[in-house]
């Protein structure tokens, strides 16, 4: 038998056994060590060449790349119509898009490129649908724009709960911790108060990916699924919105029953939208603007006026040398100072450093040391 198989019917059997185990306080430690096991082998499988195929040629373009991630059906080419005019074809039946299709969505200046994907389907963590194809794009992506019928919001869950186990975490964050592997001494744990797993359990995970010995720190509140996502090294963690569509298909009331309670679930933003009627699409395009971390700097030459209509796009927390590589990186070297006038300023062409951080729509004029 290939290795690869022997991975795959492995991985197979460890899946069947932690879904056939009831969750409880008695069960914690096997069920953690279960899905360290499942980790591990799926990091090994990834690792491996040619494992999972290949992914969509997809070339990336624009200011930042979002993608569009929805059961069959969600209306995704109709919502990728209205955000970019790219005709994509549209009908009322499940499959319609059967590649990626690319479109480019402009909005304050900035080109932000819209990827409608073939639309996900349960099992696509086993290759089902372009699963594992599906997900080599998304995880290149800078944000996640989640497609939901109003009228099934369960779907919203499925697609979650199949990104995590393609190794992507929606509108999550890297875990704050660290893990320091040392000769002898056994396994030193540092919480600083924090709520962590029980020591066992985190003996035991480190334990299966071969850290027998060494030091782990938590900087805040942690669950047993953080420290594998840290071990594994081949976790993603995007951005997401979601565009709740078909609004206008229900109660307002209803509709606002829902939206709070994915919200309070999926600490997601969530835009109520109907693609259809062009409802909120505009909402929508500010919402993927603002998550994005885009911001808008003018150019002002020393001796002339900055051009408005065409702004530099950058990311919130860019600063002026930021700016200056952006620009052209060799020359980046020979900058002293700039001007800036803006929200990021106490006053009109205030001169400061290479360090200052710039906002939205500050303009800027940098000055170089002479040749």
């Amino acid at each position: 038998m290939p290795a690869d198989e022997g991975l795959k019917n492995k991985l197979t059997e460890l899946e069947e056994q932690y879904s056939k185990t009831k969750y409880n306080k008695a069960t914690n430690k096997y069920l953690g060590i279960l899905r360290a096991k499942m980790a591990r082998i799926r990091k090994e499988m990834a690792t491996k060449k040619g494992f999972g195929g290949t992914g969509f040629a997809v070339k990336k373009t624009g200011d930042a790349t979002v993608v569009l991630v929805g059961f069959p059906n969600a209306g995704k080419s109709s919502l990728l119509k209205v955000l970019t005019n790219v005709e994509s074809k549209v009908a009322g039946y499940a499959f319609t898009t059967v590649e990626v299709i690319p479109g480019m969505m402009d909005y304050n200046g900035a080109k932000i490129q819209i990827l409608d994907l073939p639309g996900l389907i349960s099992g696509a963590h086993e290759g089902r649908g372009e699963g594992t194809k599906i997900a080599s794009v998304i995880r290149t992506s800078d944000q996640l724009l989640f497609l939901v019928d109003v009228n099934k919001v369960d779907q919203l869950y499925e697609l979650i709960a199949e990104l995590n186990m393609l190794g992507i975490r929606p509108n999550r964050s890297v875990p704050a911790i660290r893990i320091e592997r040392k000769p002898s001494g056994g396994i030193a744990i540092a919480a600083n108060r924090h709520r962590i797993p029980e020591k066992n359990l985190i003996v035991g995970i480190l334990n299966e990916f071969s850290i027998y010995n060494g030091d782990i720190y938590f900087y805040e509140d942690s669950t047993a699924d953080d420290i594998v996502d840290i071990l594994s090294g081949n976790v993603a963690y995007i951005g997401g919105i979601v565009a709740l569509n078909k609004i206008d298909t229900i109660d307002e009331k209803v509709l606002q029953r829902i939206k709070s309670d994915i919200e309070s679930k999926t600490k997601m933003k969530v835009v109520p939208i109907s693609a259809m009627r062009d409802t909120n699409i505009e909402m929508l395009k500010e919402s993927l603007f603002a998550r994005l971390g885009l911001i808008r700097i003018y150019l002002k030459p020393r001796d002339g006026d900055p051009d408005f209509s065409k702004p530099m796009i950058v990311r919130r927390s860019n600063n002026v040398m930021d700016v200056a590589k952006a620009i052209h990186s060799k020359t980046a070297k020979d900058l002293r100072y700039a001007y800036v006038e803006g929200r990021s300023v106490k006053f009109k062409n205030q001169k400061v450093g290479p360090e200052h951080v710039l906002v939205d729509e500050d303009v800027v004029t940098l000055i170089y040391a002479k040749a």
